[in-house]
């Protein structure tokens, strides 16, 4: 049990550690980033003869809000995820009651990552503004494997410990 509760303490942070970089490198390296989601929201890398092109969104102003509103998002889910870690390791000596409620923090932060990397980028970039077309501005797969990542350390942390 207590090896459980010390892997789930552990697996909770490395998201955290993950989410965290990525606010990093989003911030440092901001124009890379940006031009990625100027191109999604634009529409203007998909396939030629694609019918849904009026949902493009063409004002640079939309793109760095929606661009921070990315970002503020994946630091929520790194502020959640390392201080629900902390709370696990904390409590990892509790009663399975004590230790379960520990871990509300590190459920919200993995629930708001996989949101963040499911929602916005598969339902949002990927269907929405079509990006799953485009030879360059797709990021499905890396966001397959974010996303997986957090669901499967969401399904860890779920089991009592």
């Amino acid at each position: 049990m207590e090896t459980l509760r010390i892997l789930q303490a552990l697996f909770t942070a490395y998201i955290g550690l993950f989410a965290a970089s990525v606010v990093l490198n989003n911030i440092t390296d901001y124009g890379t980033n940006h031009n990625f989601v100027r191109h999604v929201m634009s529409m203007d890398t998909i396939f030629p003869d694609c019918r849904l092109t009026n949902r493009r969104i063409t004002s640079p102003a939309l793109h760095h809000a929606a661009y921070v509103f990315i970002i503020v998002l994946e630091a929520a889910v790194a502020l959640l995820c390392l201080w629900g870690a902390w709370t696990m390791w904390g409590a990892r000596g509790l009663d399975v009651a004590g230790f379960q409620a520990a871990k509300a923090l590190a459920l919200a932060g993995l629930g708001l990552g996989f949101t963040v990397w499911f929602a916005i980028f598969v339902i949002g970039a990927g269907q929405w503004w079509c990006a799953w077309q485009s030879k360059d501005y797709s990021g499905q797969d890396a966001t397959f494997r974010y996303y997986m990542a957090i669901a499967v350390v969401f399904a860890i942390v779920m089991q009592p410990a």
